[in-house]
């Protein structure tokens, strides 16, 4: 009874865990020192309906994909989920732009008024 305990709480943690874990180019989500991101979407998985997202900061280079803390890109099941995600890492949506070119739509976001992002918790390291 304890050992089934243990693993549930254990299991529960670590999805805890892993559910606060976006980066782009190893950085929290977050913490980009940059007032302006669009995103957009590209096809996740194969045979799947989920998407990954690419984000650009003004990095320069190639567009990286919101990742986890092991640079593995993140799956969604859309840009929703994204918005919402961005919403809470202190961004909020200003405009969505369709490229006719290639049917993607581009979001525009801007970081919000007086956000602080939250500090890392650096115990136990």
């Amino acid at each position: 009874m304890k050992a089934k305990f243990f693993l549930i709480t254990l299991l529960l943690l670590g999805g805890v865990t892993l559910a606060n874990a976006q980066y782009v180019d190893q950085k929290r989500i977050g913490e980009l020192d940059t007032e302006y991101i669009r995103v957009w979407s590209d096809s996740g998985p194969l045979l799947s309906s989920k998407i990954t997202v690419r984000v650009d900061y003004g990095q320069g280079g190639r567009i990286s994909q919101i990742s986890d803390d092991r640079r593995r890109p993140i799956s969604f099941n859309g840009m929703i989920a994204v918005l919402n995600l961005l919403s809470k890492e202190g961004y909020e949506l200003i405009e969505v732009v369709r490229d006719s070119k290639d049917e993607t739509e581009i979001f525009y976001l801007k970081r919000k008024p007086g956000f602080i992002p939250p500090k890392e918790s650096t115990e136990g390291n």
